[in-house]
């Protein structure tokens, strides 16, 4: 059992996912005595359930392998991000992230974490100054049976997958358009199968950066207490210093001289909050169920300011029923598919990142009326979606009204509710565009994100391709989410502020449940987890820092 009896340790983390272990990492690191809570009865958070990938811009793997980047480029295209009228704070924000991330992917690997890069992933805004490609990192597959009885706790613990990398996402959506990617995806199989007989858990994606994290936090003898609620903060003479928390029904005092980090993800489950902070009153959130804002609601009762509460990380998702989702990725970028409003009309790229597409639709009204991602046949028996490949579930949709399929564009938009005509018109004018690769309406394909979830094989535009072969499909699509992106405001030390922007002593949040460094925008593939963990990282240097400099 764990020893975590008071006086045992000095610094109290609120959270298990990646901005919680980095925190309690870096913290046992240096010198002070973590201690990690988690109200839920499995560790990981949202990490756990995600691609588990990094963006990191001019990494170790990087400048290893030769590939071209600069801290100058990467501080281009964030003050692109940010915008020219980003107030200090806000700069200093990107800025200490830009500085500080490589060096918390450094301090893991020396620990132990293998890094893995993927080379060919595009960032977000392709257009902007500075944007590049392959500044996103993740953890190598991960054995789960190294964790030994931890693993059993983990988030997903039972879930049975090969461990892939998210390089493989595009490829295997793709596999049945040739025999290499067939093989490709057969050795994927196969391997994983052999793994299993060997007696190991093969790992990936986020499972395999939580486990890879889990792991050092094991290694270092912190404690983590699981199934325990963070109730308040405990505040002297305006420091915070420590908490009350609960578990089976008992609650407890966990002092913290050293100071506290909220990790505790955003408030994405909470509906009241939504609709407080948000306006919102119909979400569709792809975050785990216990991320209701508990962190949140604790310290703004404690004095803290919040900022960017109106904003999340978007994600188009079709839906399965009320209470199940899917991401949408390949599917609005492959050829063979548009997305549609209520009158069957196209008034978007479909391809652009999951971020832009998902506020476009909410901005153009898919959270009140009912939008559509069309298809043909065709397109469904070439390509390979979590969904809509599986019968059974392509059969729950259809009974939920979220599928349907006509052996006529007509007659699918009548299903649909759309007006027949405008949907054969639609189509008609985006066949032409495919034919000829040029999207004149909205460019699509044009962008090498555009292309990255296309079909290369596909001429002449890897990303336009005709919906003209019966069945005709389509699927209700929303503007979901990833998680919310705004929460606590912090500065570049993840310290937060109070309403007169002055630090409140002894309180550091980092993750979705404070304000992203990014503002409203997402730079690339794992720029949520890669703030998460460097401010994580910063939080527990600062307060280390602090404690350090305390009087006995």
């Amino acid at each position: 059992m764990d020893d975590t009896t008071q006086g045992t340790f000095d610094f109290v983390v609120v959270g298990t996912g990646a901005a919680g272990l980095l925190g309690a990492i870096t913290a046992s690191l240096r010198g002070l005595r973590p201690i990690v809570i988690e109200k839920a009865d499995r560790w990981g958070g949202t990490t756990a359930t995600s691609g588990g990938v990094l963006w990191i811009p001019n990494n170790d793997l990087m400048r290893k392998q030769g590939a071209s980047d600069s801290p100058e480029a990467a501080r281009d295209y964030l003050r692109a991000l940010i915008g020219e009228d980003a107030d200090d704070r806000v700069a200093a924000k990107a800025e200490a992230f830009l500085e500080n991330a490589p060096d918390m992917a450094r301090m893991l690997a020396k620990l132990g974490l293998r890094w893995f890069r993927t080379t060919d992933h595009p960032d977000y805004y392709p257009g902007m100054p500075g944007s590049g490609v392959g500044r996103t990192i993740e953890s190598a597959m991960v054995d789960g049976a190294t964790l030994g009885p931890r693993f059993s706790t983990m988030r997903y613990a039972e879930v049975d997958m090969p461990a892939i990398h998210s390089g493989q996402f595009g490829s295997l959506t793709r596999a049945k358009t040739s025999l290499p990617l067939m093989l490709e995806g057969a050795k994927t199989v196969a391997l994983h199968a052999v793994r299993k007989l060997m007696g190991k858990k093969p790992l990936g994606n986020g499972r395999a950066l939580a486990a890879a994290l889990m792991k050092i936090v094991d290694e270092r003898g912190i404690p983590v207490r699981l199934s325990t609620r963070l109730v308040e903060l405990v505040v002297e003479d305006g420091r915070v210093t420590g908490v009350i928390a609960e578990s089976e029904g008992r609650r407890e005092r966990l002092d913290a001289p050293a100071g506290v980090l909220l990790a505790a993800g955003g408030f994405a489950q909470n509906a009241a909050l939504r609709r407080e902070l948000q306006g919102r009153d119909r979400t569709w959130s792809n975050a785990i169920a216990e991320d209701t804002g508990d962190a949140l609601q604790v310290a703004m009762a404690a004095g803290a300011s919040t900022e960017l509460t109106d904003d999340c990380w978007w994600m188009p998702t079709i839906q399965v029923n009320e209470h199940r989702n899917g991401l949408a990725l390949g599917l609005r970028a492959l050829p063979g598919s548009i997305v549609v409003n209520g009158k069957g009309e196209r008034y978007m790229n479909e391809a652009r990142s999951y971020m832009t597409t998902g506020r476009v639709m909410h901005e153009h009204g898919a959270a009140g009326e009912r939008h559509w991602l069309v298809m043909d046949g065709h397109f469904l028996k070439r390509y390979i979606f979590a969904e809509l490949s599986d019968k059974a579930v392509r059969a729950e949709m259809e009974a939920n009204g979220y599928l349907v399929q006509a052996d006529t564009l007509g007659e699918l938009a009548a299903r649909c509710g759309l007006d027949p005509a405008a949907l054969e018109a639609t189509v008609a004018r985006f066949n032409g565009f495919a034919r000829t690769g040029r999207d004149e309406d909205f460019g699509r394909g044009e962008t090498a994100y555009d292309r990255y979830w296309a079909d290369p094989g596909h001429r002449p535009n890897p990303s336009l391709g005709e919906i003209a072969r019966p069945p005709f499909w389509a699927a209700v699509i929303r503007p979901g989410d990833l998680g919310t992106n705004g929460g606590l405001r912090t500065d570049r030390h993840a310290r937060v502020l109070d309403a007169a922007d002055r630090p409140i002593e002894g309180l550091y949040a980092a993750g979705n449940g404070s304000g992203s460094p990014f503002g409203r925008t997402y730079p690339g593939a794992g720029a949520t987890i890669a703030a998460a963990a460097t401010f994580g990282y910063l939080a527990a240097r600062h307060a280390a820092q602090r404690r350090s400099n305390a009087p006995d």
